[in-house]
């Protein structure tokens, strides 16, 4: 629906954490080909399901019976817990190494940078050793990183969205050269410092927290007078850990922006380039120094909707007779209460029917900012 002359348009840089690691992974591979790129994604994400990510059967759950328990065991024969075994994460995401690897065109990755049809792209995972956000970035020599965050310079590979897309204590951590990595998001403070970082100008954010406007009701569940189930805490929890976190950074790019706008004020038009010249010329270093004090345009499109009540809806109509002896574990295992809220399963679940209401939601918003969507790529 964009003009004829900005359906070509390219992203220069491309930034993904958590499971946009997959999906900016996916852009790149297929950026040569903008109509295989979109009708393949979307058909991607309406036909994953549970059991290409992990095993849900009862193997599965026998398998994390013994994973929970085997730590305890090799404590009381042994005596010790030096060389015990860990617990690596609830789910067995075994199945997600070959599906991933089969569903993205690593290599078109390589081909499409040094085609200069992107610049950069850049994968963000935490080191569970440090605790740090680290980056897993590949690009072309023409792009600079900045910033001060650990970079390490490779080929993207299945390993590296995995890494991203590792949900703490749910998916076990992912190896990358001996070090244990666990979701970008986790410690991604400033989801958008990888992009200005690496230069970006204008920066297109998509966020996943549906932020509720004046007077709109904001759904509550759970019985007043009844302490909550642990289901519904932990929902609450990987909400606050992982959505939140972009309002905070745009509103700093937008103060940083009006900074700027009231100095042009008061010193006039030049003054970028006078701060900029002054910089240099006294030999300051540093992130903004390096890459020089400029302006940056960010537009962020977010869910109209709360995709927790979405996928709340959804898994009220699912059969749950149908559910593995694995899955009515694991909801009873966490205390995962229908009625008081389902926030943490929709991490982990892939019912069609929340699938296609999320794809049709996503271009429905897309549509609803058509001028903006415009605007930006004409820049």
């Amino acid at each position: 629906m964009l003009p004829l002359e900005l359906r070509t348009r390219q992203f220069d840089i491309h930034c993904g954490a958590s499971v946009g690691a997959i999906n900016t992974s996916f852009l790149v591979a297929t950026a040569h080909d903008h109509k295989y790129q979109s009708e393949n994604l979307r058909f991607f994400w309406e036909n994953v399901r549970q059991e290409n990510i992990y095993r849900r059967n009862l193997k599965a759950l026998f398998g994390f019976l013994s994973r929970s328990s085997r730590g305890m065991v090799w404590k009381f024969i042994q005596g010790k817990t030096s060389g015990m075994p860990h617990f690596p994460g609830f789910l067995d995401t075994e199945p997600f190494v070959p599906f991933l690897s089969k569903v993205v065109p690593w290599k078109m990755i390589t081909k499409n940078i040094k085609a200069g049809l992107v610049q950069a792209l850049a994968l963000s995972a935490t080191n569970v050793f440090t605790g740090r956000m680290e980056l897993f970035v590949q690009k072309n020599d023409s792009v600079q990183y900045h910033g001060d965050n650990v970079v390490h310079y490779v080929k993207i590979a299945p390993e590296h969205a995995r890494a991203s897309a590792a949900i703490p204590v749910i998916f076990p951590t992912v190896l990358v050269n001996g070090i244990a990595y666990t979701d970008g998001g986790l410690r991604l403070n400033t989801p958008l410092s990888p992009a200005i970082h690496m230069g970006a100008e204008s920066i297109l954010v998509i966020g996943l927290n549906h932020r509720a406007g004046p007077g709109e009701k904001i759904p509550s569940h759970g019985v007043h007078g009844q302490q909550a189930a642990l289901g519904q805490v932990l929902g609450r929890v990987m909400n606050s850990v992982f959505l939140d976190k972009i309002q905070n950074d745009m509103e700093t790019l937008t103060r940083i922006n009006k900074i700027i706008e009231w100095c042009e004020m008061l010193h006039g038009e030049s003054f970028l380039e006078d701060m900029n010249a002054m910089l240099k010329k006294k030999k300051i270093i540093g992130d903004i120094a390096d890459r020089g004090l400029k302006k940056l345009h960010a537009l962020r499109i977010r869910p109209s909707q709360d995709i927790g009540e979405i996928f709340r809806v959804a898994f009220r109509k699912l059969d749950k007779k149908k559910f593995t002896a694995f899955e009515k574990f694991i909801v009873r295992f966490l205390d995962i209460d229908p009625n008081s809220g389902v926030d943490f399963l929709s991490y982990i679940s892939f019912i069609p029917e929340y699938l296609k209401q999320l794809l049709d939601l996503g271009f429905e918003d897309a549509r609803t900012h058509h001028a903006q969507l415009v605007d930006f790529f004409q820049r």
